[in-house]
């Protein structure tokens, strides 16, 4: 998969992330129910290949659902582009 990292891609993933991810990762990606997104501690990896496993399949063991079917490739790459922006902050 082709890591995004364009402004429109970074734009089209926040937009999926507040709508999608911000109730358990913050409107900031800093954590509540999910982890802190922006910190350099990553439970299952941050490469564009981990984060997309983690997404497309989801952690069940942790309350994190599965978003296959639900999003598409290009969407989750989106929402990478948007977690990559974000990291360090």
């Amino acid at each position: 998969m082709p890591e995004l990292n364009d402004e429109t891609s970074v734009k089209a993933g926040r937009l999926i992330f507040v709508n999608k991810c911000a109730v358990c990762h913050g409107g900031q990606g800093k954590g509540q129910v999910g982890p802190d997104l922006t910190d350099n501690t990553w439970l299952h990896g941050s490469s564009t290949k981990d984060i997309f496993h983690t997404i497309w399949n989801g952690v069940p063991e942790k309350g994190m659902r599965a978003w296959k079917g639900a999003l598409s490739g290009k969407q989750v790459a989106e929402v990478i582009a948007y977690i990559h922006s974000i990291q360090g902050s």
